[in-house]
């Protein structure tokens, strides 16, 4: 082989590697960029997840702070319906037969 065949195929290797160089650096490029979207894709439906998850957990401690704000109020209103009923209990008989003759004299004529 001549020289001149030798630099032109030492040229020919060189623009060969170029080329191959300028592809791969396209090909990690593009491989960089749809790494990026779906990690991105990722994130954000990680995100999502975990807004719905404190959003579920958000609402079952509010749930929970509801059911013992209801239980507590429950509580208080069978306490004082139980006061006032042993009231009517301990109410003398003497009374309620006062007051259902008061009745009977309001309600029938004589």
């Amino acid at each position: 082989m001549s020289m001149k065949n030798i630099l032109n195929l030492s040229e020919r290797l060189k623009d060969l590697i170029e080329r191959a160089e300028k592809e791969s650096n396209k090909i990690i490029s593009k491989a960089q960029s749809e790494a990026n979207e779906m990690l991105s894709e990722v994130k954000a439906k990680a995100d999502q997840r975990r807004l719905k998850a404190q959003r579920r957990t958000d609402l079952d401690e509010f749930l929970v702070e509801a059911e013992t704000e209801a239980r507590k109020e429950a509580e208080k209103v069978s306490k004082e319906y139980n006061e006032k009923a042993e009231e009517i209990r301990e109410t003398p008989e003497e009374k309620i037969d006062e007051a259902v003759e008061y009745v009977f004299q309001e309600v029938l004529p004589e």
